[in-house]
């Protein structure tokens, strides 16, 4: 038997998925609320789709809700990383790099193990006992054509791919300003009659001379009213130490070791801002800023003093702990950006993850390019649209750049929403697991 089944692999050798490396992130995007349950999609499919391929069990089935707005199409993903694929005993299934995930029926048994791994219950049984997914109908699917209400849309998955040179423009334009060029360092900045100071340093000021400058309260308002508008858009465009985080992420690797669970915290830095306000009370002068990374990195041009050398230490202790993760200091540690965060969190902008076109479970990209980490996957992965906090967000819009679909978006507060955290209505769950 053995013998039997090396030979058929030598005769259909499994094809090799390209997984993440698929040039392009194609598939059928459903939007409920334009889905009237017609069936118009599945009676196509079934007739043979683009195909012509003749009378077969359709790929699509619509879960039919009593509300209108709640049903619900189940066909096949094309994910970024199919679970399908893995599940497959046989290599029947397979991703090339056109990005649609493709079923061989001569290796395939029928196991069904395809079924059983896909979240969407995509894969199906048909009244024969033969599984068959969805394949595109060759990249052009005829459900996508027949639906009257443009339900389904046929997206090829295209990234806005400006975005990441301007910010890396951005951030080191300004690197070489506040390193190099303007006088001072960010925690009191001066350029020509400009000054903008840094909130916590303002703040650890106070508390040091237990005196208010209203000067400088006004040029630390400044920098606030700045992340109340654009969020901590200074920590993800503008920060130099973020740039070195950024610089040290590219060029070696991380999750080499995993710090102790009560340091991943993201409360932590808030307790390090009131440490550093105690410390500055205590010791009567800005005790945080000799160790603040951000200054230092500021300050380090031009050093030759022994004194200046064991300052600048501290930068790459720090950038050292991206080894772990990403955005270590940012996510845990970083007082200024806890500070920032607070005019964040009541903020103007809003960063939206899971507009009707998001495929959620399937792509995950956008979870996969948050250096923060706050979106979710285990949300995605259960249908939900997370709701992002802003006092965490760093406003670098690479979950705007990595989704395919355009369903990350930025949107004022004022603005209505796209969609509404949750899951997909219970009828359509329902259904799913009936089918399943």
């Amino acid at each position: 038997m053995a013998n039997k089944f090396g030979k058929l692999r030598d005769i259909f050798p499994p094809e090799k998925a390209s997984l993440r490396s698929a040039r392009s992130k194609p598939g059928v995007v459903f939007d409920p609320s334009k889905c009237t349950g017609c069936g118009l999609c599945e009676s196509v499919c079934a007739s043979g789709g683009s195909n012509s391929e003749g009378m077969r069990a359709p790929r699509v089935h619509i879960m039919r809700g009593d509300v209108p707005g709640t049903s619900f199409a189940i066909l096949c993903q094309h994910c970024l990383d199919p679970q399908c694929l893995k599940a497959c005993p046989n290599g029947a299934i397979s991703k090339d790099r056109d990005g649609v995930v493709r079923m061989n029926k001569k290796l395939c048994v029928n196991c069904g193990m395809c079924i059983a791994a896909c979240p969407e219950a995509a894969p199906f049984r048909d009244s024969q006992g033969q599984v068959n997914k969805c394949d595109l109908c060759g990249g052009s699917p005829a459900c996508v054509a027949a639906c009257p209400n443009g339900a389904l849309t046929y997206a090829q998955g295209s990234r806005k791919l400006w975005i990441a040179p301007l910010r890396w423009l951005c951030q080191l334009i300004n690197f070489l300003l506040l390193v190099i060029f303007l006088v001072g360092s960010v925690c009191s900045l001066n350029a020509i009659t400009f000054d903008l100071a840094c909130p916590f340093g303002v703040l650890q000021n106070v508390f040091s001379t237990k005196a208010i400058v209203l000067a400088t309260v006004v040029s630390a308002l400044l920098l606030m009213l700045f992340s109340f508008i654009f969020g901590r858009a200074f920590c993800g465009w503008i920060c130099p130490f973020g740039f070195i985080l950024d610089l040290v992420d590219k060029i070696i690797p991380h999750q080499l070791f995993r710090m102790p669970r009560f340091l991943r915290n993201r409360v932590n830095k808030y307790g390090v801002a009131i440490g550093g306000l105690a410390a500055a009370g205590a010791a009567g002068t800005q005790a945080f800023c000799t160790v603040c990374p951000i200054g230092t990195v500021c300050r380090s041009y031009g050093m030759n003093t022994v004194m200046a050398g064991a300052e600048t230490a501290i930068v790459p202790a720090l950038a050292a702990l991206n080894l772990g993760e990403k955005r270590s200091w940012c996510r845990y540690f970083c007082p200024v950006g806890a500070t920032l965060g607070l005019a964040a969190k009541i903020g103007l902008v809003r960063i939206e993850i899971g507009a009707p076109r998001c495929k959620k479970f399937s792509c995950m990209r956008c979870a996969d390019a948050c250096p923060m980490g706050i979106i979710p996957k285990e949300q995605l992965v259960q249908g939900l649209s997370p709701s992002i906090n802003m006092a965490e967000c760093i406003s670098c819009l690479r979950c705007v750049s990595a989704c395919p679909h355009h369903a990350a978006s930025i949107r004022f507060i004022w603005q209505k929403k796209k969609t509404k955290p949750g899951k997909i209505p219970s009828d359509c769950q329902s259904s799913k697991g009936d089918a399943s």
